[in-house]
């Protein structure tokens, strides 16, 4: 490609010069389809409900169209990102970071609990263009009049249902009545409860719903496999997993913090370099973590569902669920975070004969083809 191609991933979304150009220095060689049916639908300015699992690429499907209309020349706040957590939070600015990185002037501010709140006001008495935070301190700069939402024009909340089950119902609403009611709205969430399409009725306009299926995710770039072993036996079952993948970098769900510090420190035992992640963690601690886990400093990851979302690693190659999933859709999200970029990924479920009727629903739900495997071999 010479520099004046690019790529055709994005072709049909009338890019501009300088997101085109960041696209291509992110290697993309194709657009998802939750991407190539949301950013035109983003980019025309319409309201939007679009349903899509974790994995499929959404944050560069409103990341992009955010990129491309944010004028530099403007140092107002015109796009606002609302996320469940201050992971995923870092992890969509990070994104936005690099979808931006040649509209020089374009500035970004990330609001999270956790971090100090006298760095953030640094960070916005520089006028950023574009806001990601978490409701809850959002809120908080709201109040203190160190955030100012009257010029935004697009607000998008990412992972609604999750806002909505961490109880984020009364921000959301303070927040959506605060901008300004000429706005686009725009509704990214894995499913669509009650609460979700209570929002949309009473701060969208004739929304139109973008739905990717979840089991084109599950299927295309994931192997799924199952082992049923015997009562208290999930231990060595993993060990032996971990002993045949010893170059993979692994990501192991549980479902409780307990059981995170706790099969974290047997696996260190066994002198593997595990760490934990999970809601207890100071966010300094975390950043740690997950510098080392991208780094490869770390084989092994153990975390709970929440702690685990945001989590901005590309090249895992082994998801386990060492805790039977709580739901189906809590399983599309844990295995999403392998196969990704044009990666294959494995994902491995580990469950006890009496979870066999949990797990068989799991598999109704998503129609995803998990295949028995056979104990491996005790270490």
């Amino acid at each position: 490609m010479n520099n004046n191609e690019h790529s055709t991933a994005f072709a049909g979304a009338a890019l501009s010069p300088e997101i085109q150009t960041a696209i291509d220095s992110m290697g993309f060689e194709s657009a998802t389809p939750v991407q190539q049916r949301t950013i035109p639908a983003m980019l025309s300015g319409i309201d939007l409900i679009v349903q899509a699992p974790t994995g499929t690429g959404k944050t560069c499907a409103f990341g992009i169209p955010i990129a491309q209309i944010a004028d530099a020349r403007n140092r107002s706040a015109q796009a606002l990102v609302l996320s469940p957590t201050r992971e995923l939070a870092i992890q969509t600015s990070r994104v936005l970071g690099r979808l931006t990185q040649s509209k020089k002037g374009v500035r970004i501010a990330t609001l999270y609990g956790g971090e100090r709140i006298e760095r953030q006001f640094s960070v916005l008495r520089a006028r950023p263009q574009i806001i990601v935070a978490t409701p809850g301190r959002l809120l908080d700069h709201m109040r203190r009049g160190s955030v100012h939402l009257d010029a935004v024009r697009t607000v998008v909340l990412d992972e609604a249902d999750r806002m909505l089950d961490m109880g984020f119902q009364d921000d959301l609403n303070d927040i959506l009545r605060a901008v300004p009611a000429e706005r686009q709205t725009v509704l990214f969430s894995a499913t669509i409860p009650a609460g979700v399409r209570e929002i949309a009725k009473n701060y969208q306009r004739a929304a139109k719903h973008i739905a990717v299926r979840q089991d084109a995710m599950t299927v295309r770039s994931v192997r799924q496999f199952y082992t049923t072993v015997g009562n208290g036996a999930k231990n060595g079952a993993l060990l032996a997993l971990l002993k045949d993948n010893a170059q993979a970098l692994c990501l192991v769900f549980v479902n409780t913090k307990r059981m995170a510090d706790a099969l974290c420190g047997e696996l260190q035992r066994q002198n593997l370099r595990a760490d934990a992640l999970h809601g207890d963690i100071q966010q300094q601690k975390r950043e740690r973590i997950m510098n080392a886990f991208r780094a490869g400093r770390l084989d092994v990851l153990v975390a709970t569902d929440v702690a685990a979302r945001g989590i901005d690693v590309r090249n895992i190659d082994l998801v386990v669920n060492y805790d039977l999933p709580l739901d189906s859709d809590c399983y599309v999200h844990r295995i999403g975070r392998t196969g990704r970029a044009e990666r294959l990924g494995t994902a491995h479920t580990l469950i006890y004969r009496q979870e066999t009727g949990k797990l068989n629903a799991i598999m109704r739900d998503t129609r995803a083809p998990i295949q028995r495997a056979q104990a491996p071999a005790a270490v």
